[in-house]
């Protein structure tokens, strides 16, 4: 009994950690999402001119927040997985399958989006401020820098589609001793309540709608959270299985 109290509580400590990488990792795109008012688009609106503005700090937080995610995620990731198997969720179903390929792949997915979309936004930042034509170059520099965002975007949703449609099956089954709430705790549906929300602070012409940006990664973080709490429920959560993902 002392064992399993103890497991417990590592577990607990990991998602607590993991939340709160992932949490510091929403405020790396609110760092990544601001752009100071006025200026023209830039590679079909992808960013402004006034980006030149924002400073470079900025980006560099950034960065470091997105790598402190991926260790997150290198902890909470093989311990979701254990929560699963001793939810008594088989290995070989299609649901157990589809979260852990997700989880396999969010650790260095975190790290490496969030790092090209600062290095991107660095460069065309560098381009401004050192007088380059930017509309003349758009089509020579500019669109290819922001072109190799796209592997990483395309990456983003394979990790995030299969967690959201997992878990909510697990959440929704009564597998993780979850209330019905939980299922706005994934990646896919946090983004797209921040995404309702931005929509709306634009059209109310607020100045605050880049800090709806977060929402895929507070929906990693507050998945990290529903976890803890099936960590703390009544579920089957009996021996530690030690075997990793």
């Amino acid at each position: 009994m002392i064992r399993v109290e103890l497991v417990r509580k590592r577990s607990k400590k990991i998602f607590i950690f993991g939340f709160v990488a992932l949490l510091l990792c929403g405020v790396g795109d609110w760092l990544i999402g601001y752009e100071p008012d006025g200026g023209q688009e830039l590679i079909y609106g992808i960013t402004r001119t006034t980006i030149a503005q924002v400073p470079t700090w900025f980006y560099i937080v950034s960065m470091m927040f997105g790598i402190l995610s991926g260790f997150g995620c290198m902890l909470y990731a093989p311990e979701m997985v254990n929560v699963l198997r001793q939810k008594g969720i088989p290995e070989d179903s299609k649901m157990f399958k589809m979260m852990r390929f997700a989880l396999r792949s969010a650790p260095l997915m975190f790290v490496s989006f969030h790092a090209v979309c600062c290095v991107v936004l660095l460069l065309i930042q560098a381009a401004l401020r050192a007088g380059l034509d930017i509309y003349s170059a758009s089509d020579i520099f500019l669109l290819p820098v922001a072109a190799s965002m796209l592997p990483f975007l395309i990456w983003c949703f394979i990790c995030d589609i299969p967690a959201t449609i997992a878990f909510t099956y697990f959440v929704i089954k009564r597998k993780l001793d979850l209330p019905m709430i939980a299922v706005v705790c994934s990646p896919m549906a946090m983004s797209i309540l921040s995404k309702i929300i931005g929509a709306v602070l634009i059209a109310l012409g607020s100045k605050f709608a880049f800090l709806v940006a977060c929402g895929e990664s507070w929906g990693w973080a507050f998945m990290c959270l529903a976890f803890c709490f099936a960590v703390s429920g009544k579920g089957n959560v009996g021996r530690r299985d030690e075997r990793n993902i």
